[in-house]
């Protein structure tokens, strides 16, 4: 990994510039993040909308619009992964992947030659028997096509990141547990509690996916409630079921104008410190309920700076 990593910093010395593309079921989302003397400064930002199949000749035109960059983080929406979780396999860390791989063909919709899987550790306590894992498993047929493409525009494809995991490179690390929510138009909301740089514990709020499009009497009608319930039985099994330190800061990233009314009420449900995540250091024109839709591209491209100066700090240290 940090051979990898030398050589994804040694092209960003040369290039100074990275890109984040993220890709959704009707739309792609870009950013590119370029070297400015001692910051990183956004350069290009699009959207593109296509129907369905129809995705192949915009995004080839708007690969062709982007500067030069040294690497392109490719992000996944939820439609194109699965996430499981699963007790580890007692086995050797040389056959854990293969022992992981016929345990998920019981677990997930996908043909087993058809799978393309990575999983991180869930925090344990002493009190747990099994040590768990979450996985994150797609289709490799379909991040072939779409490599491709990516390919055909010669830019280089480093890593393929699921959305899941990534808005924790947006927030300050925290010692605490601390929740992040999320939304997108049209997209379930998210919801993930990290500690640190480790994610502990997301899921997806199923059937409240028009957030953006309601106004504050419909809020209060009703959403906010169900909503809240959602959140807190979550929060009642990371605490409880899981064994983990209470959850009292949240930060809140949602494409609606009444984020700071969403964010009055979780402090009235017992959130000691609820926070908006403000983008306006990347997208200085853009106001804050429109920065969401690029939040997951500036996270993913951020993420690679971040590990890159870390693998400089590292080989500087020897």
């Amino acid at each position: 990994m940090w051979a990898s990593l030398r050589k994804l910093f040694d092209k960003q010395t040369h290039h100074h510039a990275v890109a984040g593309l993220h890709w959704q079921e009707d739309s792609c989302s870009i950013i590119v993040l370029t070297k400015q003397g001692d910051s990183m400064q956004c350069t290009f930002r699009r959207t593109l909308s296509f129907q369905g199949a129809d995705w192949a000749k915009p995004l080839e035109q708007c690969l062709k619009e982007l500067p030069a960059v040294a690497d392109v983080l490719l992000v996944l929406a939820p439609e194109f992964y699965q996430l499981v979780q699963v007790d580890k396999p007692q086995v050797p860390e040389a056959e854990l992947k293969a022992a992981l791989r016929w345990q998920l063909k019981e677990l997930v919709s996908l043909e087993l030659d058809d799978m393309q899987f990575d999983y991180l550790d869930l925090p344990s306590s002493h009190q747990q028997q099994m040590p768990r894992l979450q996985l994150v498993v797609s289709s490799q047929d379909q991040l072939r096509e779409l490599v491709r493409c990516v390919h055909q525009a010669k830019l280089p494809i480093t890593t393929i990141l699921p959305e899941e995991w990534l808005l924790k490179d947006l927030i300050p690390a925290q010692p605490q547990p601390t929740l992040v929510l999320s939304h997108r138009s049209g997209q379930d909301i998210s919801m993930m509690i990290v500690r640190g740089a480790q994610v502990c514990f997301s899921r997806r709020i199923r059937g409240l996916q028009q957030l953006e499009q309601l106004s504050l009497d419909a809020l209060q009608q009703g959403y906010l409630d169900t909503l809240g319930l959602e959140v807190q039985r979550s929060v009642d099994y990371f605490e409880g079921q899981m064994k983990q330190a209470p959850v009292k800061h949240m930060f809140l990233a949602l494409d609606t104008e009444l984020q700071e009314n969403i964010a009055g009420f979780f402090r009235e449900l017992g959130f000691a410190k609820v926070e908006l995540m403000d983008f306006s250091q990347w997208f200085p024109d853009l106001p804050l309920v429109q920065q969401a839709q690029f939040a997951v591209p500036l996270a993913a491209a951020l993420g690679s700076q971040v590990l890159a100066v870390q693998e400089i700090k590292l080989e500087n240290a020897r």
